[in-house]
């Protein structure tokens, strides 16, 4: 957004409030700074401690107070349950700049916006997409800053993310290559939050990756695509192709799930030339019927048969991580357990996804209908860390218990132990067997 607004004409200032990590680890991740705060009353009775993350508030006081005075303040939100944080941004912001107007943006706005009016308050919200909402706004409040045009669904007429701004904070780059996801998975809002699936020419990704690696002097790259490998031939792989050809040491990562029904040997060979370093596939559950009902992605043969192509392109499956879901509306215990055996069984290190309810999805009314959450549920409450412990003390221990099965069979899975399959130990089973006849 800084970087399409200064486009446009405008002067920007940008406070990053996550601030630089307190720790860095494998990659550029880490830990940011954490303080302990009272927790609201919602969940005064959660027996957990209430924290915040980012640069301290009298920090983030020190830069407001070290910023020429603004004609207007642009507030970003992200998850629904971290809304208290852009609640208190706001609250502070209008201590320092009293009558500036403040413009609330962003994944919360998008999914609450009644909810964020009425408790953020902020002067306007903006839903969906923001940069031509925001435009539009700020040409209603200010006239026009006669700035450059764009087109909406050209994402390449877009400018590249204004990096410069927290250039003293990065340790890794992002990069998307599309906007939004054709699919309509029961618990995701990606159709409420984005625009429709929309991907770049592969050539202007390779540019402005090459730019930023040129420019930064940094190897990691994530993709932070929702659908990376959807028209996986016209796209992912001449992508790739390209950056195996300009020689460039880059390491790329794929936090969001990919895709697997779309790995072939092709593919996996060229990801494995582009040396992919972070390999997180989409999977979500081994029952046939509920992913018909989800989304549909993959199957558990194509989830097979992409493992296969992986390995046969040189990746070890331990390097390897998937999805799976738990604590869906009606979902058994069972289901996940038999997931992550499934997963396990495979070699990969699972990754489990607690379901946290959203609101508009099609899993926040199944929740609703059945009882387990009202209508209007505070949204604190729908944050996956607390949401168990809404349900009382087993069901949190429960999936207390399912996280640390899921890291004994990872342990496993670290040293080639497969303790579920057919035959573990199948020399001995040999041996039994001849044995017993």
């Amino acid at each position: 957004m800084a970087a399409f607004l200064e486009k446009q004409g405008y002067s920007v200032d940008l406070i990053d409030c996550l601030g630089a990590k307190t720790k860095t680890r494998k990659f550029g991740t880490g830990s940011f700074h954490r303080v302990e705060v009272p927790k609201p009353a919602v969940v005064s009775h959660i027996p957990r401690k209430f924290a915040r993350y980012g640069i301290p508030e009298s920090e983030f006081i020190e830069k407001l107070n070290r910023i020429r005075k603004p004609d207007a303040i642009l507030v970003s939100s992200i998850m629904t349950y971290w809304y208290p944080g852009p609640q208190h941004v706001v609250e502070l912001v209008r201590q320092i700049f009293p009558g500036i107007p403040v413009i609330l943006g962003g994944i919360y706005a998008t999914l609450m916006p009644e909810h964020a009016a009425g408790v953020v308050k902020p002067d306007y919200v903006i839903t969906g997409p923001g940069e031509l909402k925001t435009l539009s706004l700020l040409g209603d409040l200010f006239g026009s800053a006669g700035g450059s045009s764009f087109g909406h669904q050209d994402l390449d007429s877009y400018p590249y993310p204004a990096f410069d701004f927290i250039r003293d904070q990065l340790d890794y780059l992002i990069i998307m290559t599309a906007r939004g996801c054709p699919f309509n998975c029961t618990f995701c809002a990606q159709k409420l939050i984005s625009m429709s699936f929309t991907q770049r020419d592969p050539d202007a990704v390779v540019e402005e990756m090459q730019y930023h690696y040129h420019k930064y002097k940094l190897r990691d790259f994530a993709f932070y695509d929702d659908a990376l490998f959807i028209n996986r031939d016209k796209h992912i792989k001449i992508i790739l192709e390209k950056l195996i050809r300009r020689r460039m040491p880059l390491r790329l990562h794929s936090p969001n799930g990919l895709f697997a029904k779309h790995i072939d040997n092709e593919l996996a060979e060229l990801m494995r030339r582009a040396d992919f370093r972070t390999i997180r596939l989409s999977f979500e559950t081994s029952n046939e019927n509920r992913r018909r009902d989800m989304n549909n992605k993959i199957s558990n043969k194509g989830m097979i048969a992409a493992v296969k192509a992986l390995t046969k392109a040189g990746f070890r499956t331990r390097d390897i991580e998937a999805y799976v879901i738990m604590g869906l509306p009606d979902q058994p215990l069972s289901e996940v357990l038999a997931s992550a055996v499934f997963i396990n069984d495979l070699g990969l290190m699972i990754r489990l996804a607690s379901f946290s309810p959203i609101p508009g999805t099609v899993d926040f009314d199944r929740a609703v209908a059945r009882g387990l959450i009202p209508a209007d549920i505070d949204p604190l409450l729908t944050n996956k860390t607390i949401f168990p412990l809404q349900h009382g003390r087993e069901a949190f221990e429960t999936y207390r218990k399912v996280r640390v099965f899921a890291q004994l069979l990872n342990d496993a899975a670290c040293r080639n132990f497969r303790p579920f399959s057919d035959q573990p130990f199948p020399e001995i089973m040999h041996s039994l067997t001849g044995a017993m006849v």
